[in-house]
């Protein structure tokens, strides 16, 4: 191999590593994407606009079932779906207004240049969790991750995507793509 062959592969390497590194705030800032819904997001109100209600209580639990094109918003979080269902402690309790909530349907998740899609979501507060599967694509401006499973511990804000067997996680990423933000001093 020649001396300007392998300069030039090294400098793909580098790129390469360069452009992925880039990309790791994308992924790893797919906690904030929640962070409205987060347990860490205590106090504020919780606006819900559907089409139906249906309210069941078993034992110490009380399930709002949203239904028909339902946007649920806290902070600058919003959450789109068929149906989203509320879990909380009857008694009214929970400093975060719910232990679990499940998103079924086409989910849409969006908080300012954070979008992520899927078929269904769930946001379990007491373990610190959220999980979205089916066709997962999480963006961050011109940064593009797709598989089929987004797990996301709140707890520490590590976010892990997985695929199905056979299936590779897919990725576009592009440097310079994902902006400063003013307000909390992150990329």
């Amino acid at each position: 191999m020649t001396a300007s062959l392998m300069r030039h592969l090294g400098r793909l390497v580098c790129g390469v590593i360069l452009a992925t590194a880039l990309a790791l705030p994308a992924a790893a800032q797919s906690t904030d994407i929640f962070k409205g819904f987060s347990a860490k997001a205590k106090g504020g109100p919780i606006q819900v606009d559907a089409e139906t209600l249906e309210i069941v209580e078993q034992g110490n639990e009380r399930i709002s079932t949203f239904a028909g094109g339902v946007t649920v918003t806290r902070g600058n979080t919003t959450m789109k779906a068929a149906t989203i269902k509320l879990h909380s402690d009857k008694d009214g309790k929970d400093p975060n207004g719910f232990t679990l909530m499940e998103a079924t349907g086409t989910v849409y998740v969006n908080s300012g240049d954070q979008t992520v899609t899927g078929q269904r979501a769930v946001v379990d507060n007491k373990a610190q969790t959220i999980t979205l599967v089916g066709n997962v694509v999480l963006s961050q401006g011109k940064n593009v991750i797709v598989g089929e499973r987004l797990v996301i511990d709140m707890a520490t804000g590590r976010a892990r995507v997985e695929q199905t067997p056979g299936k590779r996680i897919q990725g576009v990423f592009s440097p310079g793509g994902i902006k400063k933000n003013a307000n909390s001093g992150n990329q």
